[in-house]
């Protein structure tokens, strides 16, 4: 019996000795972001070895480095910059962008680790489009369904960043003498999905380009009337330099009927805030060519401009009108004191005509008339009074001599004559 109670004491003994291993059964990832060169203590923490742990298990983000494990006993972990949790592999907090509706809000980036926080578990990164078309970015719960224009949620470390939506403004944005020459460096995100981009500027050295909708370091509106100010609505577009070359255009001056690329001049250097081609303008019956940059009204449907961007592009005929009518069957055809109330046709040629044949006074395009009326015109066979012009409506000078009676000459009576026999049979 002895012999029993000595064996009883020696196991009781030898089980007190051991330690109490049955706190030792979480396991928690262990890494360190500054040291797993591949990125996976931040990304991928499933991937990562695990250490027993007889307390919690943590994660901890700061001063950009973030690190996950077992919490010594004693030791502090309190939100934001530090989580803990009590389950097997428990600590895989994301870490995500939070930026509560900022002008920076919109183009975040994982560069940006100002921005980044650590997230509790469960819980994942979230973009959101706001009422005012800014965009709030922070740890979350996943999107509802059907919300995917507004809300966009992801569930690994830093997947919220870059632009929000995909289809936000994107404008070059820098100032001073480094902004006259634009880089894929200066492009960023407008803080509004509606925004436009501008450009300003006093010379090639002090140049400013950015988002309308940027609170800071924004001189243009979008709604400007400043002349200075260049807006578009089109991503990248406020890459003008201070001054370009402007190209060629045909310029002159009563100039209607076709003309030839060759004799195109330049148009010298335009700035960014100038338009860069060429007009064709009609004032009156005079036609007028030049470059869109000389034009400080613009070139609109309310001048009777056209315009083109490419070079030596303003040579087409203009749309040349002419007077047309036969003195015996319109009124006013003879003296033409009122043009405006008389037949008018276009003319391709841009060449107008008016002449005299057989007492009868006519008006029309060049091309329409008979061989026998060119000859005379090109003749200038002086009985024909025939003149030739090349502006609009310009064919109504007032015929010399011939009364109305003579106005019907030997065709107007011809005519009556075959009417009366008709009438009499």
């Amino acid at each position: 019996m002895r012999e029993y109670n000595l064996c009883i004491i020696v196991i009781a003994a030898l089980i007190v000795t051991q330690p109490d291993r049955t706190l030792a059964t979480l396991q928690c990832y262990s890494c360190n972001s500054l040291i797993t060169e591949s990125g996976s203590c931040l990304l991928s923490p499933s991937t990562e070895n695990t250490i027993p742990c007889e307390t919690q298990c943590y994660t901890q983000f700061s001063a950009g480095n973030l690190t996950r494990g077992c919490l010594e006993n004693g030791t502090p972990c309190t939100s934001p910059s530090c989580s803990s949790c009590t389950t097997e592999k428990c600590n895989t907090n994301l870490v995500c962008q939070e930026c509560l509706g900022l002008e920076d809000c919109a183009t975040t980036n994982v560069t940006n680790t100002e921005y980044n926080t650590l997230c509790d578990i469960g819980q994942v990164c979230v973009n959101q489009l706001n009422d005012n078309k800014t965009v709030t970015r922070q740890c979350g719960v996943s999107c509802a369904a059907g919300t995917e224009s507004t809300c966009s949620s992801c569930t690994e470390s830093l997947c919220n960043v870059g632009l929000y939506p995909k289809n936000r403004r994107q404008c070059y944005t820098c100032s001073g003498a480094e902004c006259n020459a634009v880089t894929s460096t200066s492009v960023a995100g407008c803080s509004q999905i509606d925004a436009g981009c501008f450009t300003t500027g006093t010379s090639t050295s002090n140049m400013t380009r950015g988002c309308t909708s940027a609170t800071t370091n924004v001189n243009c509106a979008a709604d400007s009337s400043d002349p200075s100010c260049l807006v578009c609505n089109s991503d990248f577009c406020n890459s003008l330099a201070y001054q370009r070359d402007a190209g060629s255009c045909i310029i002159c001056e009563k100039c209607a009927p076709l003309q030839f690329a060759t004799d195109a001049k330049s148009c010298g250097e335009a700035q960014y805030n100038q338009t860069v081609g060429c007009y064709t303008m009609t004032s009156g019956t005079n036609v007028s060519r030049g470059c869109l940059n000389t034009l400080e009204a613009g070139c609109s449907t309310t001048n009777s401009c056209t315009s083109c961007s490419e070079n030596a592009c303003n040579v087409a005929a203009s749309e040349i009108k002419c007077i047309e009518c036969i003195s015996n069957e319109v009124s006013g055809c003879w003296s033409a004191s009122d043009p405006a109330t008389l037949p008018a046709v276009s003319c391709p040629n841009g060449t107008c005509f008016s002449g005299v044949w057989n007492e009868l006074g006519v008006r029309g395009c060049f091309t329409n008339a008979s061989h026998l009326m060119q000859y005379q015109c090109d003749a200038k066979v002086e009985a024909y009074q025939c003149i030739m012009c090349t502006e609009s409506l310009c064919n109504k000078h007032t015929f010399n001599g011939a009364g109305t009676l003579g106005q019907v000459g030997l065709v107007g009576l011809l005519m009556g004559l075959v009417i009366a026999l008709r009438s009499a049979l």
